[in-house]
């Protein structure tokens, strides 16, 4: 066997082994991908959980704030107005998580996945410019109604101290939410980036 036989010999293995390199890189990406695509399909459920939990809340705000002012006799405009801002703001979650509730697992369509996701987060950031000045408009009304329409001062003011309490705490865990679940989007998406670079 000569020195070109050697050459030869030494070609083919390293041909072997630069093919057999390059097998394990392939297997590694897409172990990779598959890793991406579970933790994104993770953290769609999450948004998803969390989009059919606030509804839920939603429903049994609507059923129990209307039933409580309808009881205590406060004026039919406030009850409307609270059913209708309670109404409308279970409809936007539900209008605003629509296609990814649909989407149970991540598509292979990751443009729409995208479009969706980015569409969900300038939503929520329009929605706080609307939601704060409502519920001010709101909690306002809720005083004058509270001190015209419960005779007793003291239920009266204790009503309006425990309304504001619970609507301070219930604001602090909506902008938590929020905050987490834009989040979550802005994970999503780098992901999905990562994803489409590949």
């Amino acid at each position: 066997m000569d020195r070109r036989d050697d050459v030869m010999i030494e070609l083919e293995e390293m041909k072997g082994q630069i093919a057999l390199l390059k097998s394990k890189l392939e297997e590694q990406e897409i172990v990779r991908e598959q890793h991406m695509r579970r933790a994104i399909k993770g953290k769609l459920q999450d948004l998803n959980r969390v989009a059919v939990r606030m509804m839920l809340v939603g429903v049994f705000a609507i059923i129990f704030c209307t039933s409580v002012f309808v009881h205590y006799g406060f004026s039919f405009y406030f009850a409307a107005f609270t059913f209708l801002i309670l109404m409308s703001s279970t409809v936007a979650t539900y209008v605003q998580h629509k296609n990814l509730l649909k989407s149970k697992d991540l598509s292979s369509d990751l443009l729409k996945e995208t479009y969706d996701l980015v569409k969900l987060k300038k939503r929520y950031g329009e929605w706080l410019y609307f939601a704060v000045p409502m519920v001010a408009v709101w909690f306002s009304w809720l005083v004058y109604e509270t001190l015209n329409y419960i005779p007793d001062r003291a239920m009266g003011i204790g009503f309006v101290v425990g309304s504001g309490i619970g609507g301070a705490i219930g604001g602090l865990v909506g902008l938590k939410i929020h905050f987490k679940t834009v989040k979550k989007i802005d994970e999503m998406l780098s992901q999905i980036k990562e994803l489409e670079e590949q």
